[in-house]
């Protein structure tokens, strides 16, 4: 292994440890008392982040040759709050009473989250102004969900993140057709 590829481990473990916690709560989908649809489409959305950021990381291993110990504290940013933030998410096991727990965490999770987009205005990740605008929105969102606790903006929020997994093209056509 060369020095990147152990430089990568650690942010890829990160992202992998709150995969496998998202992942463990799908379980809470196949029980209708477990099953709240806010909390169904927040994981839903953390666990395609959580894949595209893994996916993307290939990009920055390239970037990992000869950083600085600074540097590579500024890679662990996104891998480290995204990790908080689904720990704020996910309940334990014996959580049994999901609406509440989601409604109850709620303001730090969408705290979390327009930290983390936010991050990625940061010139260390790529700044690319095609998804500026969605991305500026989706902290706004998030702060308003934080702040005003308003569960109806998370379906908002849900639209907004299923319009960025369509291609940006097909997207644009979509919308001026």
């Amino acid at each position: 292994m060369d020095s990147t590829e152990y430089l990568a481990f650690v942010p890829l473990l990160l992202y992998g440890i709150a995969l496998a916690d998202l992942l463990g709560q799908w379980r809470r989908f196949f029980d209708k008392d477990y099953l709240y649809w806010p909390y169904f489409l927040t994981t839903v959305m953390f666990t395609e982040l959580a894949i595209r950021n893994v996916f993307l990381y290939l990009e920055v291993v390239r970037k990992l040759d000869g950083i600085s110990y600074f540097h590579y504290w500024l890679e662990l940013a996104q891998p480290i709050v995204f990790l908080m933030m689904v720990s704020a998410l996910t309940p334990d096991s014996a959580e049994s009473n999901t609406k509440d727990y989601f409604e109850k965490r709620i303001r730090i999770v969408f705290a979390l989250f327009a930290v983390f987009i936010s991050s990625h205005f940061l010139p260390a990740y790529g700044v690319t102004v095609e998804m500026d605008y969605a991305r500026i929105t989706a902290v706004a969102i998030c702060v308003s969900i934080s702040v005003t606790r308003r569960i109806w903006l998370v379906y908002v929020l849900g639209v907004l993140w299923f319009l960025g997994l369509l291609p940006l093209k097909e997207w644009q056509a979509w919308i001026l057709s």
